[in-house]
């Protein structure tokens, strides 16, 4: 009889152990903050509803504005000892390239004029 007891013991405590290590896991899921979104995420999302670009041009934009990204952060570590005024001629090419590239390889044809238009104003604002 005192082993089944032990038995039933020893199962209660384990079934305990393995609730608790559960919950703790699910609530680890539940609680975990949101994956922080970048500077151009609005940029990115205003020119997709803008634009009503197609799944597959949406992705497009997302892969250059990833890119404008790193290629943002390359171009500041490595002009980190220089002042702002000796990027900006590089970060204004930067800009021009990949304006370039969203106007010619994700917005539609019919629509690249509206995008090259004083009339298009965006009201995103770029990282400081």
């Amino acid at each position: 009889m005192k082993s089944l007891r032990l038995w039933i013991g020893l199962l209660a405590l384990l079934s305990f152990a393995a609730g608790g290590a559960a919950g703790a896991l699910a609530a680890v899921k539940m609680f975990r903050p949101a994956p922080e979104a970048g500077p151009f995420t609005e940029y990115e999302r205003e020119l997709a509803h803008t634009f009503q670009l197609s799944p597959e041009r949406t992705a497009l934009l997302h892969v250059l504005i990833a890119g404008y990204e790193r290629d943002i952060e390359r171009v500041k570590s490595s002009h980190m000892a220089h002042t702002l005024s000796a990027m900006e001629p590089e970060l204004a090419d930067l800009g021009r390239w990949y304006g370039e590239q969203i106007r010619d390889k994700v917005l539609p044809p019919a629509r690249r004029a509206e995008f090259d238009s004083p009339s298009f104003v965006s009201t995103w604002t770029p990282p400081r």
